[in-house]
């Protein structure tokens, strides 16, 4: 799933318009299947997250994870690359409450989406 923020149409003058970049697959684990209802994984999990893009005018292309709600905090590798993983946080107070990974992708042309993973739940570990 992805939302358009924004479409560049470049600098003004005789240039092309500037290509939104498009995800292609993802962002989502690496793996997980579509579900209904969302997915579980057990605290302490590193995820290794998947996510396509292309820009039709290959532009560089930058990008910026982050996780709603933000606490109890998951750990993303890096954050600014295409593909981090994510080690799994401790489960919320409510175990209802699920989790969603966000990232935004920008071309810097002024092409930028927002990719959404489906709703992430967190099973206390095993013990």
């Amino acid at each position: 799933m992805f939302v358009l923020l924004a479409l560049g149409l470049g600098s003004a003058g005789c240039s092309a318009p500037n290509h939104q970049p498009v995800i292609l697959a993802g962002p989502r684990p690496l793996g997980s299947p579509s579900t209904p209802g969302g997915l579980k994984f057990e605290e302490g999990t590193v995820i290794q997250l998947q996510l396509e893009v292309r820009d039709d005018d290959n532009d560089e292309i930058f990008y910026r994870w982050s996780q709603q709600p933000p606490n109890p905090a998951g750990t993303f590798s890096d954050s600014h690359i295409a593909t981090p993983t994510w080690t799994v946080p401790t489960p919320p107070d409510d175990p209802n409450q699920a989790i969603l990974l966000y990232v935004e992708v920008e071309d810097h042309n002024g092409g930028v989406l927002l990719g959404q993973s489906p709703n992430i739940y967190v099973l206390p570990k095993q013990q």
